[in-house]
């Protein structure tokens, strides 16, 4: 028996780990955009109606940071890789759940930005931003599936 490593990478091909990238680039961007313009970011907040602003601000940004670099090739340990991947459903969850409660209840055209990326790259919360934010949802869950941890053909035969 081997001893266990602290640390790893899961064996995905190269097309897997290129799927990976696009919704950790994503994360990484808003979290940047949101921590470098954060007192905006934690108004918006505000103005949606969300207690707690600068905690939540805060707990958003982290865990966009730690969902993303759980979605890239980096040696990790299984168990921190796991709860980011948790997480980055999480916060993806978040953004899919605060967009369609702003365009069901009819004020997201009445806002000039969805939030996502803090002031930077402003988007007047609708369907489109719906649909972005659906987008990105699917693919983390997707990007999760592919994470999971499988039973190799050789654990089973040694079993």
């Amino acid at each position: 028996m081997s001893a266990t490593r602290t640390t790893e990478t899961p064996s995905l091909n190269k097309n897997q780990w290129n799927v990976l990238v696009v919704p950790a680039i994503v994360l990484f961007v808003m979290a940047i955009l949101q921590l470098i313009s954060f007192n905006s970011f934690k108004n918006w907040l505000n103005d949606v109606e969300i207690g707690w602003s600068t905690l939540v601000a805060i707990v958003v940004i982290i865990a966009e940071l730690w969902g993303a670099a759980s979605l890239l090739r980096v040696g990790m340990s299984r168990t921190l890789r796991r709860w980011g991947v948790a997480v980055a459903i999480l916060v993806s969850g978040f953004w899919f759940v605060e967009t369609m409660r702003l365009v069901s209840g009819g004020t997201a055209g009445q806002l000039p930005n969805s939030g996502y990326f803090g002031k930077y790259l402003t988007q007047t919360p609708g369907w489109l931003t719906a649909i972005e934010v659906s987008i990105l949802l699917l693919w983390v869950v997707y990007s999760a599936e592919l994470l999971r941890p499988r039973r190799s053909s050789s654990r089973v035969a040694q079993s």
